[in-house]
Order: structure tokens, then C-alpha cells, then sequence
């Protein structure tokens, strides 16, 4: 049973998460400020945090770093909460490595698909350093890894099963942290990526990729927009391919192959 710490200083919201990730069959630890939560973190050793940014007894930030350096969290992925619309947040929790930022109030099912999600990530990063002592990595690595980042969840859905019948391996996610995440934490061959989504935007999305992956990806870019200055962009960011919505899936898999060649 994955365990989940909640540092929430507001008990509605807290009891409320607590009742649905129980639900969701989670061992669910709650704290109300950042002493407690500190102190639970050494206690239960979380497989992930949710956070509240502005609590008692300091803020979600500091309390994060804290974590970051104790020995029973560090590496813990952490979910920031907060009821802030301050457009900073967004990247002080990207440079903080978070794994994904909600403002208040939130989408509920939202925020638990992030949840099964990023524990998705965590045991697949496990399963890959099992693998490594098998022998059997090669073969895995014969199928080329693609990661959509898009937020309308029916055509990122739609693009998944194309690129599995094309042969790849398609990993999907819908918002900005989740995606930059996901690629961090499991490289990817290429990316798919929708430029206007929550929490933050494609060409932002796509620079914290290239700066955190040693290996340069190639990103094709997919929008909604009809931005004349969207497409030089992605040109001058070196993109593999720049597509408008509706596109022709057919054109979209031919960029694809071309990029992977």
C-alpha cells in the first residue's frame, strides 16, 4: 500500500483528501503545519507529499527543501497545493523539481490521476534498475519511448493508440509538471507537445526539458493557436515539427519516424 503525506493547514480540504485517497486504497498520513509535517515525514516515510504552500509554522517551500535533504524523504515527489494565482509559484516549484502544482479550488479526480501517475513513474524507474541486472534491457530499449504532454485528454488518448500501433511505447500526461516530469524521470526518444496547457506553457515546458536532459529530444510541437509568432518559435528552439489542430494523423507519425530516424 503506497503511503501519502497531506501538510494541509485547512481541515475541510484535508479531511476530504484523506477520505478520497483512502478510498483509493492509499495509507494517508495528515499533518496541519510544517513541524508536523517534518516530523511525519521522518515517521512514515511517504512514497509521495502533498503540500500546502502557505501553512504555520512556515511556508510549503522551505518545508519542500527540508524534505529534499532528510534521509527519509529525499526523492519524495511533491505535489504543491496552494490557493495563490501568483504566476511565480509556477516556477519556483519547476526549480524545485516538483511533480505537479494545484490551485484551489481543484479538480479532485485531477489530482489523484497525478497521484497514480507519479507513482506510476517511481515504479517504473524502479522496474528500469531491476532490469539493468537482468540482461534484458536491450530488448526493452528496442521500442522507442514517446511522451505526450497534451492536455485535452481525447486527443492525447487518440495519439497514444496510433503511435502503439506504429510500434512505439506512448506515455501520456496532461499538464504542464506531469509532463516535464514524466521526461525527466524516464527520457524519452521524442516528445509530443501541446503548447498552451495548465501549469505552464509548451515552449517554457520544452526549454526545462532540453536544459535537464543531457541528451538533446526532439520536440514536436502540436497547437490550438493560430499565432503567427507560435510557429517561428518553435523554429529558432530547433523543433522536429510544428503541427496545428485539426491535424492529419498520418502526417503527424511521418514527422514522427523522420525525427527518430
Amino acid at each position: 500500500m503506497k503511503r501519502i503525506l497531506i501538510v494541509e493547514d485547512d481541515q475541510k480540504i484535508a479531511l476530504a483528501l484523506q477520505v478520497r485517497l483512502k478510498a483509493n486504497r492509499y495509507a494517508v498520513s495528515v499533518a496541519s503545519d510544517a513541524i508536523g509535517g517534518a516530523s511525519l515525514g521522518r515517521a512514515v516515510k511517504p512514497d509521495l507529499i502533498l503540500l500546502d504552500i502557505s501553512m504555520p509554522a512556515g511556508n510549503g517551500f522551505q518545508l519542500a527543501e527540508t524534505f529534499q535533504h532528510m534521509l527519509e524523504t529525499k526523492g519524495t515527489p511533491i505535489i504543491f497545493i496552494t490557493a495563490s494565482k501568483s504566476p511565480e509559484l509556477l516556477q519556483k516549484v519547476m526549480d524545485l523539481g516538483a511533480a505537479g502544482l494545484f490551485e484551489k479550488p481543484f479538480d479532485t479526480e485531477k489530482l489523484l490521476y497525478s497521484i497514480e501517475r507519479e507513482l506510476s513513474l517511481m515504479d517504473s524507474a524502479e522496474a528500469r534498475k531491476a532490469t539493468a541486472t537482468t540482461g534484458s534491457k536491450q530488448d526493452h530499449q528496442k521500442i522507442k519511448q514517446i511522451l505526450i504532454i497534451e492536455d485535452d485528454q481525447k486527443i492525447a488518448m487518440a495519439l497514444a493508440v496510433r503511435l502503439k500501433a506504429a510500434g512505439y511505447e506512448a506515455t501520456t500526461t496532461y499538464d504542464a509538471l506531469t509532463g516535464l516530469n514524466a521526461a525527466v524521470r524516464n527520457p524519452p526518444a521524442l516528445v509530443l507537445l501541446d503548447i498552451s496547457m495548465p501549469a505552464g506553457d509548451g515552449f517554457s515546458v520544452a526549454e526545462r526539458i532540453q536544459a535537464l536532459i543531457p541528451t538533446p529530444t526532439p520536440i514536436i510541437f502540436l497547437t490550438a493557436s493560430k499565432q503567427p509568432g507560435f510557429k517561428e518559435k518553435a523554429r529558432k528552439m530547433g523543433a522536429a515539427g510544428y503541427f496545428e489542430k485539426p491535424y492529419e494523423a498520418e502526417e503527424l507519425l511521418g514527422a514522427v519516424r523522420q525525427a527518430l530516424a
